[in-house]
């Protein structure tokens, strides 16, 4: 399964295909390189792949079998056809509006195999094209990073944001060296794992921060509200 804006290039399904019978795989998810072009995209798509590989080390997906350690992205969803026909995920799962991280997670509680991947240059996207698309698409999913707690998503985001004023205030001058070497060592390996500008996500990084608080506000304002926008389209939780 692929989005409609994902770009794929010759050798990507062949890798796939690859990859997934050597792991035995029912399920390999893959996170195109994202295409940012405007300020808004710079600011809040890198977001997504920062929250993830922070919270979630890619390699525990595949190897264990903990649900809560489970991560998909439905812009490329490589299912194994025999496991796909026999569970019909999408109709399982047609409910929920964030249905490619519920369906790696069902599959886990079901036994069956998942992996998922940061891309190469073989699959590319862009996601959203203004800060509207961006900050209504990014607050659907956002709570699903954090197993749908509020209170963990905001207590990462006001951590990240402002817990270096701690450190600053309360720990002697080697932590707060290392401190800031762990923050910008974390930034840069995201940077390159996910084929991102360096550059800008170290230049941008306390917008991003800023930018994650008011995304979280607005994404609970959504959820009272119970409707979420994307992508044009109103969608009733």
């Amino acid at each position: 399964f692929l989005d409609a804006d994902v770009h794929v290039r010759k050798g990507l399904i062949r890798n796939a295909v690859v990859g997934a019978r050597r792991h035995h795989l029912d399920l390999l998810s893959i996170f195109p390189v994202q295409q940012m072009n405007t300020l808004a995209e710079r600011i809040v798509v890198p977001l997504m792949n920062w929250i993830l590989v922070s919270l979630l080390p890619l390699g525990l997906v595949r190897a264990t079998s903990l649900p809560s350690l489970a991560a998909a992205n439905g812009q490329f969803m490589f299912f194994r056809a025999e496991t796909y026909r026999k569970e019909l995920f999408h109709k399982t799962l047609k409910e929920s509006t964030v249905e490619d991280i519920a369906i790696s997670r069902y599959m886990k509680q079901m036994g069956y195999k998942v992996q998922t991947l940061l891309g190469n240059r073989q699959i590319q996207c862009r996601m959203y094209r203004s800060w509207p698309e961006a900050v209504n698409g990014f607050s659907r999913s956002l709570f699903h990073f954090f197993g749908g707690s509020k209170l963990l998503a905001f207590f990462f985001a006001l951590i990240t944001t402002f817990g270096f004023l701690a450190v600053i205030f309360y720990l002697p001058p080697l932590y707060i060296l290392i401190y800031f070497l762990v923050v910008i060592l974390q930034r840069i390996l995201i940077s390159i794992w996910s084929r991102q500008n360096i550059f800008y996500n170290f230049l941008l990084s306390p917008l991003q921060q800023v930018s994650l608080l008011y995304i979280l506000v607005y994404a609970t304002l959504l959820q009272y509200k119970k409707a979420t926008r994307w992508k044009g389209r109103l969608i009733n939780d």
